[in-house]
């Protein structure tokens, strides 16, 4: 049987002393803490470039927003607009079928502007008897209230009365009459710029298929253009879906204006036409100035309730019922999505900002679906599970 070697004092406290690290020092990292640590230093510089990218193009949207909100709106309406334009060309010149649609576009806008415009004078004319009206209705209520709590609403003094010209109507007419005022200035200048704007997409998207076969091999060109083309046909099917569903809303809710008298159904039209693309808010929005006119505007209560429930009735079909069945399937977007995109773009550009945010996630969701590399960002974003 072999003898083993006998550790001598001198060997153990060598191989002790290699094993323990200097005196005032902190232990020593292993080779698996090493890698993560050189991991981490290495994603720090691109989580800064991150960082300084997203910085610099929230700086930049909101500088350059008199530039940027009108070519937004542009570029949504030549997807609406591009089918025309293709019948157009086929019929006469490329330069006069440019000129056709912008004037049109133009004409339009400015008609539009000029309706709101006599809807708001209208209402502004009529504003001392919608203070008169606000008045009663504010006393009946403070009466009914009276009866109902009488120790928490406070009496007033013997024959002391509501004084129309510091109700709630008369500042709120106020602001009303000055912001549709400047808006109809801005809606006639901005339409004129985004009418050159769409002259030029229009024909650059003429011209750009042949650009990208000139530009490309025939294979990776191939593979481009389809690309285009589904993003393209999906962004043209959802914007025709959702502008024929919010005319099927405001179309009907400018009607029941005329039959009922209330004032402005031009005005409250349109604002349920651009309020239709702003999901869970927008209905709201725009169902609230209307039923506050009609109820200033009768002198009972039955007209305006009747005129409520018409108007719930008519938005709850469109968004429940016919929506749904022209759109074949629900939005697509996560509920959570839709709130924070509102938040950002309102921030941003305000109230056309939160008209454009919707339309722009859904696009960009679409963008994200037809390119493979994107597609798990899209299955993020999405209420639905996507192939």
């Amino acid at each position: 049987m072999e003898a083993t070697p006998e550790e001598t004092p001198e060997s153990t406290t060598r191989v002790d002393a290699a094993a323990e690290p200097p005196p005032g020092s902190a232990a020593a990292p292993s080779a698996a803490e090493l890698l993560e640590r050189a991991s981490e230093m290495n994603g720090l510089p691109t989580l800064a470039f991150i960082l300084v990218i997203v910085a610099t193009s929230l700086y930049l949207l909101e500088r350059l927003e008199p530039v940027l909100r009108p070519l937004l709106i542009a570029v949504l309406l030549c997807y609406l607009f591009l089918p025309l334009y293709h019948r157009l060309r086929r019929r006469m010149s490329p330069m006069i079928a440019f000129l056709l649609i912008s004037v049109g576009f133009t004409v339009g806008a400015v008609a539009i502007g000029r309706m709101i415009y006599h809807d708001v004078a209208t209402i502004d004319q009529n504003r001392p008897r919608y203070q008169q009206r606000e008045a009663e209705l504010e006393r009946t209520f403070r009466q009914a209230a009276a009866k109902l709590t009488p120790s928490i609403v406070p009496k007033k003094a013997e024959g002391a009365e509501a004084d129309p010209e510091d109700s709630l109507t008369a500042e709120l007419s106020q602001r009303l009459v000055r912001g549709a005022a400047s808006a109809f200035v801005s809606i006639g200048l901005e339409s004129i710029v985004i009418a050159f704007y769409m002259i030029f997409l229009l024909q650059s998207a003429a011209g750009l298929p042949a650009k990208i076969r000139s530009s490309f091999s025939s294979q990776r060109s191939g593979r481009i253009m389809a690309i285009v083309e589904s993003i393209n046909r999906a962004v043209s099917e959802y914007l025709r879906v959702k502008v024929q569903a919010s005319l099927m809303v405001a179309l009907p809710v400018w009607a029941l204006c005329l039959a009922f008298g209330v004032t402005g159904g031009a005005t409250w039209a349109v604002m349920t036409f651009f309020g239709n693309f702003l999901p869970y808010i927008g209905p709201l929005v725009s169902i609230v100035p209307p039923l506050a006119i009609a109820l200033l505007e009768f002198p009972t209560i039955w007209p305006p309730l009747a005129f409520a429930a018409i108007l719930l009735t008519i938005h709850g079909v469109t968004s429940n019922v016919i929506e749904p069945a022209m759109t074949g399937k629900a939005l697509g977007l996560n509920p959570l999505v839709v709130l924070i995109g509102l938040a950002f773009w309102s921030l941003l550009w305000g109230f056309v900002g939160m008209v454009l945010a919707v339309p722009l996630t859904v696009i960009f969701k679409i963008i994200l679906e037809h390119t493979p590399a994107t597609r798990p960002f899209a299955r993020l974003i999405s209420e639905q599970d996507l192939p």
